[in-house]
């Protein structure tokens, strides 16, 4: 159900991107006075080895969004070219039953879609980050409402690149990567209540909010996570450099854990709220490059990963593997994943687009909650 929506009202078209010598005008904060984020001509080769993306596409040829100030944070972090080897368990084929978006700055268009989160209701919110501002849809990607746009002052975002929910209020968790590294707090209809953050992030990375409305944050460059209360209070903070390499995605279960995907050692790291390492889930081979990590109702850890495919592993708290799925679509590169609650996982994009799965797990009931809270 994609949309094709004409550029009006002084907008710029959106659907001819041939010329390679296109301009755009840049604001105060280096983006287009537009929100269409810095245009440069780029190499087309998997130049970000980090956050994997699919081998098997054609490289899309011409003009592309230059890479956010996050990749190019992965691709000075020691980076190894060498990569996994292919899973060897066998996988089962799913099919995307829902898209929606397509390029733009229109309402239900994105220029980077990098994070998505789901609500109580099955709404569907998106950062889109290079338009400044957050989209919420329908579970059938039907385009609902819109808050933010690019600036300072409250109630404008300056490039939120992951969004949560707070389950127990409605309230919607925003980080912004920089210049800003902050948190920003909106309620569920899309006004701003506060922000913070901004003296103690450094990198924020993967956000959630655990059933006691804990906003946890997880920061890749420091390899720190941080612990706050709805008003910014800080609750705990740790340091996971000994454990981690490259924390990308976080959720928490109902034994008061939090789980972090880390992209470059393949698996997903457990730690109590204390900092301290309890376990790990999945491997190179099995979980390679995940890109997120969330638990469904049954308490199963589902894992999202971009290598080859996109591809759904699901195991028991313990570690134990439960199914493991593949897509039958590739794609280029997969920014962040969210479940919603009929068993179905939300795939954001770099095609600009939001994909809709249904993952199957064998012997367990496949309703899922948002990757931003715990089972109650």
């Amino acid at each position: 159900m994609t949309r094709s929506v004409a550029a009006t009202n002084g907008a710029l078209p959106v659907n001819n991107f041939s010329d390679s010598n296109l301009v755009r005008p840049k604001n105060e904060y280096g983006g287009s006075s537009q929100s269409l984020g810095t245009f440069v001509t780029v190499d087309n080769g998997f130049s970000n080895q980090y956050e994997k993306w699919s081998m098997g596409l054609e490289p899309a040829s011409g003009l592309q969004l230059a890479e956010s100030p996050d990749l190019e944070l992965e691709k000075n972090m020691g980076i190894s070219n060498l990569y996994p080897p292919r899973a060897q368990i066998k996988r089962q084929k799913m099919i995307y039953h829902c898209k929606f978006g397509e390029f733009g700055v229109m309402e239900g268009q994105f220029t980077e879609p990098s994070g998505v989160a789901v609500n109580a209701q099955n709404d569907i919110i998106v950062a889109d980050t290079n338009n400044h501002r957050i989209q919420v849809f329908d579970k059938e990607g039907r385009f609902k409402f819109q808050f933010g746009e690019c600036g300072k002052r409250d109630g404008q975002l300056l490039y939120p690149n992951r969004v949560a929910v707070n389950r127990l209020t409605g309230d919607f968790i925003v980080t912004e990567r920089s210049p800003t590294h902050q948190i920003q707090i909106y309620n569920q209809y899309g006004q701003f209540l506060r922000k913070f953050g901004a003296n103690i992030l450094q990198h924020p990375r993967g956000v959630c909010v655990d059933s006691k409305g804990r906003i946890i944050v997880i920061e890749c460059k420091v390899m720190r996570v941080i612990i706050f209360d709805m008003f910014g209070n800080i609750l705990q903070k740790f340091s996971c450099s000994r454990y981690l390499e490259f924390p990308n995605g976080v959720c928490t279960n109902h034994k008061q854990e939090i789980l972090i995907s880390d992209n470059r050692a393949h698996c997903i790291k457990v730690f109590n709220y204390d900092g301290q390492f309890v376990r790990q889930i999945g491997g190179e081979g099995i979980t390679n490059y995940p890109i997120g990590v969330g638990i469904n109702y049954a308490g199963d850890v589902v894992v999202a990963d971009n290598h080859n495919n996109f591809n759904l592993t699901v195991f028991s708290q313990d570690g134990t593997m439960i199914s493991a799925l593949e897509s039958k679509v590739k794609h280029a590169q997969c920014f962040d994943v969210a479940l919603v609650e009929d068993g179905s996982v939300v795939l954001a994009s770099k095609d600009y687009r939001l994909y809709l799965y249904r993952y199957q797990s064998s012997g367990t009931t496949t309703a899922g909650a948002a990757t931003t809270g715990s089972p109650k």
